[in-house]
């Protein structure tokens, strides 16, 4: 009977061999079916994401289409300053090319001169429902799971847009709410869609690559295609409806919970069923179970628990009964812990500062030379090759010296804008236009950087409420970023010199702040919160004493549940495939 459970079971071999278990996994074996299919199911679904929030970015016309229209709308034979037909076919048939027939044109807004403040306002609204939805995700994310929450997010998504549709019928002010939904939506995605994928790998290069491959990048070329082929407001929202209503199902379908927060939650029967779900979906390769339960293994004898069969678990009321749920966190839980804190905060000035300057240079795009559809597609293009730089170069450097590179390089480009505007060169020319792109593009490796930072620094029943705390202040970022947008015409030489200090100061916050971590490094997930806290000594240990004893009321219920689980191992009937 032995034989047979060592051959069904091949992690007791290696447990009874020794060595870690993360450091018997290699590359290719992180990536099974599971994984593969959930990564190009989350990054897929960036795409309806990143097309409701550059949505703005499309609304206002060039300068050139408004004299055209404004020629157009003086030429009507109706004489009227209503929102006539007449008009709105005018406004929808002026040739010019490349032009977007946006909701402003609909409520004959567009070339208005209220139409920047009117776009300025639904990108602020946009913004500060992503704040808030970003912040209310990572709570419940950490309360009742990642997948509800972002399936949950995408459906809204779906919803909003297609409440847009009835856009024929509103007045913008009236609008404006659903907007808010909109952005609050697409908070909530981006706050929990990373952490279920890295939650299911092991090894930190398997993350690097995921947070790599972040599907912001190549959807923000996406959106600019679909603008292209959908130039109307109302096909626009419909195709991003669509698409979002068919990412939610099909992650619906295929994704499972996180089997950490599974574990780390006490959900017992839960996970059995995704575990054994993913091992169906893995099979044929030899140890395609070890990421499922690499995280468990550090842990000693607890790691042999979750194996158990999940008859002999629902049949033995001591084992259940040690399962309570596990103490219920806070945002007021993860920001009093001082040895977390300055690594927290630096964390969300970065989300914060790169925001600015990110969507800064979105909203901005209908001011630069060129077409905006073009140009949207050229930063996310140059985006996404830049931001596999942390992985290619991952042998031979650190996580902080990428983002430290990445950030130097952005901040050097925002001064030789400024530098270049002060000189009397416009706005409009080509240079600047190069230089703009530049600086938003070689901002990504920073960004990956951050977001794997967001991911690995924090325990698992913290992970979440994290990243909604640093997505909240990226959201915090963006919302600054189209009040900022004012001074592209009247100052730009203020625009562009806000982003060039924001930049030079998170470059000095990074180099202070953040650890040094080199990416080949054997790095594993922090299960607990005395896993994630840094060991850094202290010249005061009586003090040091007491925040240990206090960190550890929050571990020291997993403890006794896992001493009891391997007591109760050998007296477990035997293991079943």
């Amino acid at each position: 009977m032995m034989a047979s459970r060592d051959a069904i079971h091949p992690l007791r071999n290696r447990r009874r061999e020794g060595g870690g278990m993360e450091e018997k996994i290699t590359f290719l074996q992180d990536f099974g079916l599971y994984q593969i299919c959930l990564l190009a199911a989350t990054q897929i679904s960036y795409m309806p994401i990143a097309a409701s929030i550059l949505s703005s970015s499309f609304m206002k016309r060039s300068e050139g289409s408004c004299a055209l229209l404004l020629e157009a709308r003086n030429s009507s034979v109706s004489g009227t300053n209503g929102t006539n037909g007449t008009n709105r076919y005018l406004a929808n048939t002026v040739p010019s090319s490349g032009e977007f027939f946006s909701l402003l044109t609909l409520w004959d807004l567009d070339c208005t001169e209220d139409a920047v403040d009117i776009q300025t306002t639904i990108s602020i609204m946009v913004m500060i429902g992503g704040l808030f939805g970003a912040s209310i995700a990572g709570f419940v994310a950490d309360r009742y799971g990642r997948k509800p929450v972002m399936t949950a997010s995408l459906a809204l998504c779906s919803l909003s847009n297609a409440a847009l549709l009835l856009s024929s019928f509103l007045s913008w002010p009236l609008a404006l709410p659903i907007f808010t939904v909109l952005g609050a939506a697409c908070g909530g995605y981006m706050t929990t869609n990373l952490v279920l994928v890295v939650e299911s790998l092991c090894l930190p290069s398997s993350r690097l690559l995921v947070v790599a491959l972040n599907g912001w990048s190549l959807s923000m070329a996406g959106t600019a295609l679909l603008a292209f082929m959908c130039p109307n407001w109302f096909q626009y929202h419909l195709s991003v409806a669509i698409i979002s209503l068919i990412c939610a199902v099909g992650l619906f379908f295929i994704a499972d919970e996180s089997l950490r927060w599974l574990k780390s939650s006490h959900k017992v029967t839960r996970f059995d069923r995704a575990s054994s779900r993913l091992i169906r979906l893995n099979r044929g390769e030899t140890f395609k179970d070890i990421p499922l339960l690499c995280q468990l293994e550090k842990d000693g004898a607890a790691a042999a628990a979750p194996v158990r069969p999940l008859a002999a678990r629902e049949s033995d009321e001591s084992y259940q009964s040690s399962l309570s749920q596990a103490p219920s966190l806070s945002y007021f839980d993860l920001l009093k812990e001082r040895s977390l804190r300055p690594r927290l905060l630096s964390l969300a000035y970065c989300f914060f500062s790169s925001s600015v300057v990110s969507f800064g240079f979105y909203f901005a795009i209908d001011s630069l030379s060129g077409n905006r559809c073009a140009n949207m597609a050229a930063a996310g293009s140059g985006k996404f090759v830049l931001g596999l730089i942390p992985f290619v170069f991952s042998s031979c450097a650190s996580r902080k010296q990428v983002a430290l590179v990445s950030v130097a390089a952005s901040a050097t480009a925002a001064w030789v804008v400024l530098a270049c505007l002060l000189a009397g060169l416009p706005l409009q020319s080509l240079a600047i236009m190069l230089l703009s792109i530049l600086a938003t593009a070689a901002l990504d490796p920073n960004w990956k950087i951050s977001h794997l930072y967001s991911t690995e620094m924090f325990p698992t029943n913290m992970r979440n409420m994290a990243r909604g705390l640093c997505n909240s202040a990226g959201r915090f970022g963006s919302v600054i970023a189209p009040l900022l947008s004012h001074f592209r015409h009247a100052a730009p030489y203020v625009y562009i010199g806000i982003f060039a200090v924001l930049l030079t100061a998170q470059f000095a916050i990074t180099a202070i702040f953040l650890p040094n971590q080199m990416v080949e490094a054997k790095t594993v997930l922090p299960s607990t919160l005395q896993d994630a806290v840094p060991a850094v000594p202290s010249d005061r240990p009586e003090e040091e004493r007491r925040r240990k004893a206090k960190r550890s009321e929050y571990d020291e219920d997993d403890d006794a549940r896992s001493r009891e689980d391997s007591s109760q191992l050998s007296e477990t009937a035997p293991l079943t495939p």
